[in-house]
């Protein structure tokens, strides 16, 4: 079956800056001499600085009176920059052979056409200046840094060199980037800014990198005038014109981002990773042909690196829109939606138009309609960006739907369902009664998609996944889920839309939740590789209880699913389900709906072996705005207990459950101490439709009275009597009193 959400990980690899693209670190040695071109003689003190792929220093080196230099260790493919007063700068591209070790010879042009001196290169008086000692004690610090990676080391090695020659403002620099990499920000800033004083502003290398951290922690204004004086002193620098072309982007300049980006390209054509940034500048202003032309420049220089697959996807999906757009045009003014990029940094720089970062609306959350179902659904609060056209769905950026694209299975092979349903319902029931809370490291990666379904930039968040699996007196089971020690929220998401509960996907299989689906055999079918059943599925009308809700408002719109899932033909395992929506739910606009799940074997040290969710990805297109999402679990942990034991909320909290259908509100009071100098407080209460509220007690926390005296409390909510139930976790403290305003007089209501 032809998978379609790998391409949106694009824009997400752009800056990873570390590593040299597509190689291994490698032991190898580089070794060469400096000489002047055109005659050949050696040039001594010239400054050799290793960068990796990515253009990002990571070594630094001064040729000796003989002209040589050498790396004892480089990390597969990097580059060599080599600079001289007197001379025009170089840098040259080096790749490793394999041989363990690698011979360069740079040769150095003299400015102005004249040649330098025969035997004694030019060098500046500050160069002459600095003595044999500080030398010494730089090129250690260098070394540390190249060969072991002690930083804090080359920090005392560069200190005793600025002690021998104050003015040492390479030392300074260096000293900087060593501190950077120590996380110690604030005095990598101040050893920068000093190198940048006493070179008069005239060393570009300490400007740049200045600049490049002032990118990293978001300071783009600062980092901006740094990069253009860069440039200045270094025309040549296509990293100076890069990071200029970051800190532009973030400023939402897109047109300036783009020139920049290009003069990078022109000025370094050969580094493949410009045209993943220039791609997503395209991408962003819908400039399609612009971001194709990228994507084959990239091909040109990297068909089988490590994204070479990814791009050649993303090419697919270009050449698509603009055959939709006619032919090599950009989408007409009538047809184009709000750039993809401005949806991405609304999210990630404010809240939802309309709130404030303290009052986002908690819309709608997706949550289980009643126990035993889970907790499955989006969460959309209001967004006011201009709407995305209607497009051809092959254009969408949706994946098709589970009904249009049927995989092939074995022919002749028989399929007995009910084996299949009783193991798969067995696999389910293990899970649940082997764990009672599932912890995992999450991250997800957001995107919209434009009219044409191309993804703008990604917004990327991670959280500490916490779901917790708890049962009611009759045995039925809900799953809660936790982000970052709270209760899932909109206001954690990208655009105020909240995702909740996707990994529950495969408990349509337990047998409390199975009698709500019509089941299909659909035969013996692959999934990578793996032998599997295609079971499938799809949600029976007229459910009380259906197992995925919206909640818009406060008021709960089920949905109907129906789906395919890869049962392992083995050991009855689902290591992969898809589902969509049997039909849109028109009260909010929720048009499409594509999960799709893959499940891996996870092993724990107990050598406990359980099949846990390790991706979800959900597309969706909810008010004519598409939207795609990636979630990733990665470094598994369970905790079992006894199942009498109860799974508390927040220590020290209120925690309230709404079991009805709709929205409840309602005042929860708190009455301190006598004789304490405490006032009484109260708190509003919002429960979603089948949702649970937590409030931490304490000084400072949500209800403000310190917990030794709190005396006394009570939750009064609009909702029908019994509606509201109490799981607060408050040792030692009675319980609050419930009152249900349809209890109380209509003259004693307030």
């Amino acid at each position: 079956m032809r998978r379609r959400y790998s391409w949106v990980f694009f824009t997400l690899l752009l800056l990873a800056p570390a590593s040299c693209l597509g190689q291994e670190p490698l032991k190898v040695a580089l070794s060469g001499s400096i000489r002047e071109a055109g005659t050949g003689h050696v040039i001594g003190d010239a400054r050799i600085e290793l960068q990796n792929a990515m253009g990002t220093p990571i070594g630094f080196a001064y040729s000796d009176r003989n002209g040589t230099y050498q790396f004892d260790d480089i990390p597969g493919d990097c580059y060599v920059s080599v600079q001289h007063d007197g001379y025009e700068s170089a840098r040259e591209f080096v790749r490793p052979t394999g041989a363990g070790h690698v011979y360069r010879d740079i040769l150095l042009r003299a400015t102005g056409g004249a040649a330098a001196p025969k035997v004694a290169p030019a060098v500046s008086e500050h160069q002459l200046s600095i003595p044999r000692k500080a030398r010494e004690s730089f090129d250690k610090g260098v070394q540390l840094i190249v060969e072991k990676s002690d930083y804090r080391g080359a920090v005392a090695q560069f200190a005793r060199a600025i002690s021998k020659y104050p003015s040492y403002y390479e030392a300074y620099a260096a000293m900087g980037l060593a501190q950077n990499k120590m996380g110690d920000a604030a005095a990598a800033e101040v050893a920068l800014r000093k190198s940048i004083s006493l070179s008069s502003e005239k060393y570009p290398q300490a400007i740049l990198d200045l600049a490049s951290m002032f990118n990293s922690q978001k300071k783009f204004s600062d980092a901006e005038p740094l990069l253009r004086k860069a440039i200045a002193l270094d025309a040549s620098s296509w990293r100076a014109q890069f990071q200029l072309a970051v800190a532009l982007s973030a400023q939402n300049r897109y047109k300036d981002a783009v020139a920049s980006a290009t003069a990078a390209r022109d000025l370094k054509p050969d580094n493949p990773q410009i045209y993943l940034f220039l791609y997503d500048l395209h991408i962003r202003a819908d400039d399609f042909p612009g971001a194709l032309a990228d994507t084959q420049s990239y091909l040109k220089l990297a068909p089988t690196g490590s994204l070479a697959d990814r791009v050649r996807s993303m090419q697919e999906k270009i050449q698509q829109a603009l055959q939709t757009s006619g032919n090599n045009s950009v989408p007409t003014s009538e047809a184009k939606p709000a750039p993809p990029v401005e949806s991405a940094a609304k999210a990630v720089a404010s809240p939802p138009a309309g709130s404030s970062a303290a009052e986002q609306p908690d819309l709608a959350t997706s949550q289980p309609s009643a126990p035993p179902a889970a907790d499955n659904t989006e969460s959309a609060a209001e967004d006011t960006s201009e709407e995305s056209p209607d497009t051809p769905e092959n254009n969408s950026g949706m994946p098709p739907r589970v009904d249009d694209l049927v995989p092939e299975v074995a022919v002749n092979v028989p399929c007995i369902l009910p084996a299949i349903l009783r193991g798969a319902g067995r696999r389910a029931e293990q899970l649940l009664n082997s764990m009672q809370k599932f912890d995992a490291s999450e991250r997800v990666e957001s995107y919209r998609l434009n009219a044409a379904g191309v993804p703008g930039g990604a917004d990327v968040r991670s959280f500490d996944y916490v779901a917790v699996v708890s049962r009611d007196s009759h045995g039925e089971f809900q799953l809660q889920e936790y982000r970052n020690g709270e209760i899932v929220s909109p206001r954690q998401f990208p655009a105020g839309i909240a995702t909740a509960n996707l990994s529950a996907h495969a408990l349509i299989f337990h047998p409390r939740l199975a009698p709500g689906f019509d089941f299909a055999c659909e035969g013996l079918g692959q999934w990578k590789g793996r032998s599997t059943w295609l079971v499938h599925f799809e949600e029976r009308p007229n459910q009380r209880d259906a197992f995925r809700s919206y909640i818009v408002d406060g008021i709960r719109y089920p949905v109907r699913l129906v789906g395919r899932a890869w049962i392992d033909a083995g050991n009855y395992q689902v290591v992969h389900l898809e589902s969509d929506l049997v039909k849109p739910v028109e009260n909010i606009r929720l048009t499409r709906e594509h999960i799709s799940i893959g499940y891996a074997a996870v092993r724990f040290r107990s050598r406990q072996q359980l099949w846990l969710p390790q991706t979800a990805d959900l597309y969706f297109e909810l008010k004519r705005r598409r939207y795609y999402r990636r979630h990733t679990f990665t470094n598994f942990k369970i905790f079992s207990t006894d199942s009498t034991q109860q799974v508390q909320g927040p220590k020290e909290s209120y925690c309230f459950t709404n079991t009805s259908d709709s929205l409840v509100t309602g005042i929860l009071s708190a009455i301190p101490l006598s004789g304490k100098d405490l006032k009484p407080a109260s708190l509003t209460l919002a429960i979603p439709a089948k949702s649970t509220v937590c409030k931490t007690v304490g000084a400072g926390m949500d209800l403000n009275i310190p917990i030794e005296f709190l005396a006394s409390s009570s939750f009064a909510y609009d909702g029908p009597a019994g509606s509201v139930e109490d799981v607060s976790y408050l040792p030692n403290r009675n319980p609050p009193q419930l009152i249900s305003k349809e209890n109380i007089p209509a003259a004693q209501r307030p």
